[in-house]
């Protein structure tokens, strides 16, 4: 390298001098604030370099995983579980309301004064018993007229049988008599069942509820005069998923709690609405209870029923993969597993039923099921 001229300047660098400090043909950079030399530059290009090359000799080269190439090239070995038909039983949790055997209430079908509550609120009653009794002494006076008149027409009627018979009045009068005379026989039967409508009997028997008027109150058919509730056996009304509709079946037992007992209580089921409320797509039950002491009528009742089915598919819970499409499991096929979507319905504390998807005899995987993929090939190590 041929010298610089002295007082040269470099464009990147900086103004080129001469330093006698340095052995012959040393030059010295000058840019502002910093001093740096050509052999010490030199020097450190070198050093890096070895540095460099050192540390490559000595870095091993990362050998290939020849377990992991074995591993995806050679079959899994995983446990399977073979699908069977077996019966099971699980108890089905449903929500209802107690309800009285039968259930009234209690109103006037006239516009009326309360005269006479003959019947104590709370108190057992008997069909037929008189509960309340409306004013009806217009109602009285009337018939009483229509009964003399109807006396009047009955003489009448018979005058003009008489000379009818004998050829001197007209036939006509006496069609005349006759028709008064009915008119006036139908007219107090329509009194007569005014005069019934103010006194409101018992329609079962049962207990008659509180009161919710008093004597010489003015009533009419909107006025709610008391309930009466026939509490000698309760009915259960509850709902039920749809899917469950074939499985239940009157006659078949279950048992409910109530809030503030602690024991449960038992009961049957007596019908089934035969349409599915397309709403909730559930099913109406009702159940009746019988002789149970410390029940109320509209209670809530928290229901526990049996449910059997005789022949059902099941998977172990652990072979079942949620995913965003659904469910499914792993099946061995030759000496693949494939991933086969399925539909479940009820579960036990470790055991899934399928509804669709799975025959008996297949086998589901229960193992290696992270590792697992669509056509990996696998070898059955163990089952049952």
């Amino acid at each position: 390298m041929l010298p610089a001229p002295s007082g040269a300047t470099d464009a990147c660098c900086g103004q080129v001098q001469r330093d006698p400090t340095l052995s012959p043909g040393g030059w010295r950079l000058t840019p502002a604030g910093m001093r740096w030399t050509i052999p010490a530059t030199v020097a450190a290009i070198v050093a890096l370099g070895s540095l460099a090359f050192a540390l490559r000799s000595e870095s091993p080269a990362k050998p290939k995983t020849a377990s992991g190439a074995a591993a995806r090239s050679g079959p899994l070995s995983v446990m399977t579980h073979s699908v069977k038909l077996a019966p099971f039983a699980v108890e089905l949790p449903a929500t209802g309301t107690l309800l009285a055997r039968e259930s009234v209430e209690l109103v006037s079908e006239l516009n009326r004064r309360l005269v006479r509550v003959p019947a104590e609120e709370g108190q057992p009653v008997k069909k037929g018993e008189l509960l309340f009794e409306l004013d009806s002494a217009d109602l009285v006076a009337q018939i009483a007229k229509l009964d003399v008149q109807t006396q009047l027409n009955r003489a009448t009627l018979a005058r003009s049988e008489k000379l009818v018979a004998e050829g001197v009045s007209a036939t006509s009068e006496l069609e005349l008599a006759q028709a008064n005379l009915d008119s006036l026989v139908a007219e107090r039967r329509v009194l007569g069942v005014t005069l019934s409508k103010t006194q409101i009997r018992a329609p079962f028997a049962g207990v008659l509820g509180l009161r919710h008027v008093s004597l010489g109150a003015w009533v009419s058919p909107s006025t709610l005069l008391a309930t009466l509730q026939d509490i000698s056996s309760l009915k259960l009304d509850f709902t039920v998923p749809e899917r469950y509709a074939g499985l239940l079946a009157v006659g078949a037992e279950f048992t409910f709690r109530v809030a503030g007992q602690g024991q449960p209580f038992s009961a049957k089921v007596s019908a089934l609405a035969p349409v599915v409320d397309t709403k909730t797509r559930s099913i109406l039950v009702r159940g009746v209870v019988e002789g149970q002491q410390g029940l109320f009528a509209g209670a809530f009742a928290n229901v526990e029923l049996p449910i059997r089915v005789e022949q059902a598919l099941f998977v172990p819970a652990m072979a079942v993969i949620p995913g965003a499409l659904g469910r499914q499991v792993f099946v061995v096929e030759g000496t693949q597993a494939k991933a086969r979507p399925i539909e479940i319905g009820e579960r036990t504390a470790d055991q899934v039923q399928v509804l669709s998807g799975l025959a008996v005899g297949d086998r589901v995987i229960v193992s290696q099921l992270l590792r697992l993929q669509n056509g990996s090939d696998v070898r059955v190590s163990e089952g049952k």
